[in-house]
């Protein structure tokens, strides 16, 4: 089995790029979320490309400044999520990759 999204993760990247996402709900742990979704459903490149475009959809939708994009930590942790889903038994959702990772 490989590392699967689950129907809580689809609906959860639909309304990120949807822009139904509040801002408040956009922390920490969604952002390993949507990385985790990205690299369960495409390689490393296009991860990031998917990540780049949702956050900046994200940032444009809210009024948020831009810079608060930065291109190297988006690579950083589309690498570091890899990195861990390398390590981690293939789980079946976001939140399970989540839990088997708390760092």
């Amino acid at each position: 089995m490989k590392h699967q999204t689950s129907g809580e993760d689809r609906r959860f990247i639909a309304e990120l790029e949807g822009g139904l996402l509040e801002p408040a709900r956009f922390e920490h742990q969604a952002h390993v979320r949507a990385a985790y979704i990205y690299l369960v459903s495409h390689d490393h490149e296009h991860a990031v490309e998917r990540m780049r475009d949702t956050l900046r959809g994200f940032l444009n939708r809210n009024g948020i400044p831009v810079s608060k994009y930065h291109e190297t930590i988006t690579k950083a942790w589309i690498l570091a999520v890899r990195h861990f889903m390398d390590l981690t038994p293939a789980t079946p959702s976001a939140d399970a990759f989540i839990e088997a990772n708390p760092r």
